[in-house]
């Protein structure tokens, strides 16, 4: 019975190390998680926005601002992982889509914005941000 106990003693001296090392690379992998799929989300929650933007550009010829008809103060678009919408141009001149990102959870995504660019030219949104590449899909990393 005393062999049995040693082994058993052993056996949990082993293994609360390894579940240590495994909650700690597992625990910041799901934060990058969690923080990846409110930036999806924010994306999906916004692209009804998109035609409504050409639509506005066809029609005025210009690019839309907060508070043009049809669109809301950038804080009336709050959703659950974004904190606000502002419509505009950019310093370059692109119209463009901003949204502050908000995650209370995610310093690293809490508070920064990204951008849906529309190219008139070519008919094509880019989308870029100022969070990390990590935290963003293939298509809007720099």
């Amino acid at each position: 019975m005393h062999g049995c106990l040693i082994a058993l003693i052993v056996a949990a001296c082993l293994a609360i190390p390894v579940l240590g090392i495994l909650a700690a690379i597992a625990l910041p992998a799901y934060h990058d998680y969690l923080s990846r799929a409110k930036v999806a989300q924010v994306l999906v929650e916004a692209a009804p926005l998109k035609p409504q933007v050409v639509d506005f550009i066809t029609a005025h010829e210009r690019c839309p601002v907060n508070g043009d008809e049809g669109f809301d103060d950038a804080e009336r678009y709050r959703g659950t992982a974004h904190a606000a919408i502002a419509f505009g141009e950019t310093d370059d001149g692109v119209c463009a889509i901003e949204i502050t990102l908000q995650d209370e959870r995610s310093e690293a995504i809490d508070g920064q914005r990204l951008w849906l660019e529309y190219d008139v030219g070519g008919g094509t949104w880019h989308c870029s941000s100022e969070a990390e590449d990590r935290y963003l899909p293939a298509d809007c990393r720099g």
